[in-house]
C-alpha cells in the first residue's frame, strides 16, 4: 500500500474526531464507520488483504478494546473503535507505536490534571494524533 495516503487517511481521520472529543467527550460512531469501510474499500483495491496482515492492523484496537471492557469503559469503546480503524489506515507497528506515546502523553497530562486538582474526563483522540504526528516524523 502506499505509506503516504495510508498515513494522510490516518491523520484526516483522527484529526476529524479530535476536537469533536475535546467537546463532548464521545465520538460519532458514523465517521468511524465511514473511514473503518473506507480502509477496507482501500485495502482490497491495493490487494493488501492478507488474514495475518489484517489480525496485525487489527492488534492494537483489539487490546484497548479488551482494556475498555475489563476497566468498565475508562478509555471507551469509542477509542478503542478508532484505534482499530486507525489500524486499517496505517498498520499495527505504526498504530501501536502511536498508541503508545499517546498513552504516555495522557498519563502526562493527567498528572498535571491531578496537580491542579481537575477530575473531569479526558479525552484520549488529541494524544492519539499526537502520538500519530510523532510516529510519522520521527520513525
Amino acid at each position: 500500500m502506499n505509506r503516504i495516503v495510508c498515513s494522510c487517511m490516518g491523520l484526516l481521520f483522527l484529526a476529524g474526531l479530535w476536537t469533536e472529543d475535546i467537546r463532548e467527550k464521545k465520538i460519532a460512531v458514523y465517521k468511524v464507520y465511514f473511514f473503518a469501510f473506507g480502509a477496507i474499500c482501500y485495502r482490497l483495491g491495493a490487494g493488501s488483504c492478507s488474514l495475518w496482515e489484517l489480525a496485525g492492523c487489527l492488534l492494537p484496537g483489539g487490546i484497548l478494546f479488551v482494556i475498555a471492557w475489563v476497566t468498565g469503559e475508562s478509555i471507551g469503546y469509542g477509542d478503542s473503535m478508532s484505534v482499530i480503524t486507525l489500524g486499517l489506515w496505517t498498520g499495527g507497528w505504526y498504530t501501536g507505536m502511536s498508541v503508545c506515546i499517546g498513552i504516555l502523553m495522557s498519563g502526562v497530562w493527567g498528572l498535571v490534571c491531578l496537580c491542579r486538582k481537575k477530575k473531569d474526563p479526558m479525552p484520549f483522540i488529541p494524544f492519539l494524533l499526537l502520538g500519530m504526528e510523532a510516529v510519522l516524523i520521527y520513525v
